[in-house]
């Protein structure tokens, strides 16, 4: 436990920092900061105030499921929280968090951390359906020990939301003792967030009348090419006058926390690059659609960088107030800046009446998608609709996300009949959809796109980092030649495309990039080699991934991470603490369970991970497939067939998505003689999972038992696309009936 004295310095740092924009630089920078208070930086966390709160105080109670909150005002801001059990605990409000289209609000909980309360205030106008208190996950019922419960680690402040809401944020994360000792600058976003060198400037101008420009950082010389995007006669649409290829790095530093990334490093620094702290997401099946739509909250990066406007130069302030962040022109007028109103904003184009929301560029090319309720934030891929796409991917698209009571069909004839000369294809889209389910006839599509100079950097790193789920020769050494390549991004993809080699090749292959310039990459291949016999050989690489593991050890995924590291090593000890610690922070977290219990096993310990494993399959609510999975196995190494079956059974219903789960359950019941079942289970098996090889050579072993061969003709011929070099499978379907 910390002191006293640590506590009372922790509340005075944290309670009353002063905020850079508002003192030293608004003396000399008066009509920047006026626009920065107007902004969403400037109230993303605030003390609470009768100015900066916005929701409703006046001893109002609402509901949720076994949640209850009463906010009151009394001398202090107060939230009386009610959760399962009916115990009611009183909290004062430490902060409000965010301005709008919601705010909430922040509670000081033990260890340093601050909670984000489940209660929101919609603050949008009363017409719109805000001045209300909402859940912000209203279709849960979360249990305490829910990763989504408002005490647990993914609504902790100082891990997943500080140095993003805060300026010159550390977590100071203390790993042994599980608190945090987080500072700031400025509570909220300010100057110092994006001007590396501001406090420095500021310093100096205290003790000097002269002005300096001494001081000035990259972002200082944006100004210089805001108007570079000219129109050239006969074009419709301006490009890039500038420089030859114009520097944004602006980018850099809006990236830091507009994207969806794992923290190498504490805290964010302007002048530092992006990808030197942080690794960031690529596009993943979890997250985007299969045409790079965004699916999941990821922050706006992700899709930017796939877009045309990225490729030719476009940049986040040439359409944002880099200070107000407001943008620099309303409706239409923002985009005819670079594409001709006379081509572009016009019936003949955009095919619906004038002013009418189907007229509006953004709602064609920027669809929104609706977060924590109430958030709706645009795509910033600027895709164009593509209704037959979703017909094959179940992408959405604008033209039957706005005419609801209309399907694809509807819309694909409408664009037919409007634009009949679109050369739009969509296989990229295919491409990535079945990649993503392994089809081994998307193997070529896949190397085309990979190949695709045309196609941005963060679009082909994903779908080299999609290789593993169709493993061919040509793919290995495809992603072999990327290795090297100039894109970081591309290099990030190459490497997980690689960790599908056994470790002596992938050691073999990736060394080098442990000494990579960037650390994304170094860390990402240091990952990928954990367990190679010679990791403690580069210790830069692998140090830096222990300390980014340590810097996410306050929510379950950097303990499992930090026991993952410490395993590999062969320092079992250390790693079960780390999964203990892992299931004490974060108790829903199945991926550290199932490691705990799996070393537990491989240390002679199998009754006590049986123990865990059935302790965790009883409790109260959803159990995660993975619980059951694992307490399957375990109850057949104890010899409880019966159990087992059911177990592995449950694993099954409860994630049909999932191969491994129907293979294993599949196998167990014909294990145990039900043979007739296991069969008729996996037709409909291989009907869900098509290029699932255990599947697949599972049922080619039952049908040729049976000898139904017309089932097992069908089979070796979808293995065969798998492998057509395999000389077993040509022979046998030379000899079947």
């Amino acid at each position: 436990m910390r002191s006293f004295l640590w506590q009372l310095i922790l509340i005075l740092h944290v309670t009353f920092p002063v905020s850079a924009a508002e003192g030293d630089c608004g003396s000399c920078h008066t009509d920047i900061v006026q626009k920065w208070s107007t902004s969403h930086h400037a109230k993303s966390m605030l003390l609470p105030s009768e100015t900066s709160i916005l929701g409703d105080f006046s001893d109002v109670t609402i509901e949720h499921h076994n949640q209850k909150a009463t906010f009151s005002k009394g001398d202090d801001y107060l939230v009386k929280m009610t959760d399962k059990g009916g115990k009611t605990v009183s909290y004062k409000i430490a902060y409000t968090f965010g301005y709008t289209p919601l705010q909430q609000y922040l509670v000081k909980a033990d260890s340093g951390k601050f909670q984000v309360l489940p209660f929101a205030w919609d603050a949008r106008d009363k017409k719109a359906g805000g001045q209300r208190w909402f859940h912000v996950y209203p279709k849960e019922s979360l249990p305490t020990g829910d990763r989504l419960h408002w005490q647990q680690p993914l609504q902790n402040w100082n891990g997943m939301c500080a140095d993003c809401h805060s300026t010159g944020l550390k977590r100071n994360y203390d790993v042994t003792h599980d608190l945090f000792k987080t500072t700031f600058s400025s509570m909220n976003v300010s100057c110092g967030s994006c001007h590396a060198a501001s406090a420095k400037h500021a310093s100096f101008q205290r003790k000097n009348s002269k002005f300096s420009t001494d001081w000035k950082d990259e972002l200082s010389s944006y100004g210089k090419d805001l108007n570079g995007f000219k129109f050239k006669e006969g074009t419709p649409t301006a490009t890039w006058s500038g420089d030859k290829i114009r520097q944004r790095p602006e980018m850099q530093v809006c990236a830091a926390c507009h994207s969806l990334r794992s923290p190498l490093t504490d805290g964010i620094d302007p002048a530092s690059k992006f990808l030197d702290q942080f690794s960031p997401a690529l596009l993943e099946d979890t997250l985007y659609f299969p045409d790079g739509q965004i699916k999941g909250e990821v922050y706006v990066w992700g899709s930017f960088l796939q877009s045309k406007m990225y490729k030719a130069g476009v940049s986040c302030f040439d359409c944002h107030d880099s200070h107000s962040l407001k943008l620099k022109a309303k409706g239409n007028n923002l985009c005819t800046r670079c594409h001709s109103a006379p081509v572009f904003d016009t019936r003949k184009h955009h095919k619906h009446p004038e002013q009418s929301k189907g007229a509006m560029c953004v709602f064609c090319h920027m669809p929104e998608r609706t977060y924590m309720v109430v958030d709706p934030r645009r795509d910033h891929s600027f895709k164009v609709p593509r209704p037959d796409i979703s017909s094959q991917t179940a992408s959405p698209n604008a033209c039957t996300g706005c005419h609801r009571d209309q399907n694809n069909a509807w819309a694909m004839k409408a664009l037919k009949t409007w634009f009949p000369d679109s050369q739009q294809t969509g296989r990229g889209a295919m491409t990535f959809q079945q990649a993503q389910r392994g089809n081994p006839k998307a193997r070529r599509a896949l190397k085309k796109f990979i190949e695709d100079d045309n196609k941005s950097a963060i679009k082909r790193a994903s779908a080299l980092a999609l290789i593993p789920r169709i493993v061919t020769p040509e793919l290995i050494n495809l992603a072999k030649f990327y290795l090297n390549d100039p894109s970081p991004l591309m290099r990030i993809g190459a490497i997980r495309a690689l960790s599908a080699l056994p470790m002596i090749t992938r050691y073999r292959l990736l060394k080098p990039l442990l000494n990579d310039p960037v650390k994304a990459v170094r860390v990402d291949a240091a990952r990928v080699l954990l367990d190679s016999p010679e990791a403690q050989l580069h210790t830069q690489a692998f140090a830096e991934l222990l300390q980014a593991d340590k810097i996410s050890a306050w929510r379950g995924e950097g303990r499992l991470n930090l026991g993952l590291n410490y395993s590999s090593h062969g320092d079992y000890a250390a790693a079960e603490q780390q999964y203990r610690q892992s299931l004490n922070q974060d108790p829903s977290f199945t991926p550290a369970l199932i490691n705990l219990t799996e070393l537990l096993r491989q240390t002679g310990r199998e009754n006590e991970a049986l123990m865990l494993l059935e302790k965790a399959a009883a409790k109260e609510g959803n159990v995660d497939p993975m619980v059951y999975h694992a307490l399957g196995l375990a109850q057949i190494r104890q010899g409880k067939t019966k159990e087992a079956v059911l177990s592995l059974e449950k694993a099954k219903n409860a994630d049909r998505r999932n191969p491994r789960y129907a293979y294993v359950y599949l196998v167990a019941l014909n294990s145990m003689g039900q043979t007739d079942k296991a069969y008729r289970e996996l037709k409909n098996s291989v009907r869900r999972h098509r290029y699932d090889a255990n599947l697949l050579r599972f049922a080619l072993s039952l049908s040729m038992k049976r000898a139904d061969y017309a089932y097992a003709k069908n089979i070796v011929s979808r293995l065969l696309e798998q492998n057509s070099n395999d000389i077993h499978l040509k022979q046998l379907r030379e000899h079947l009936p």
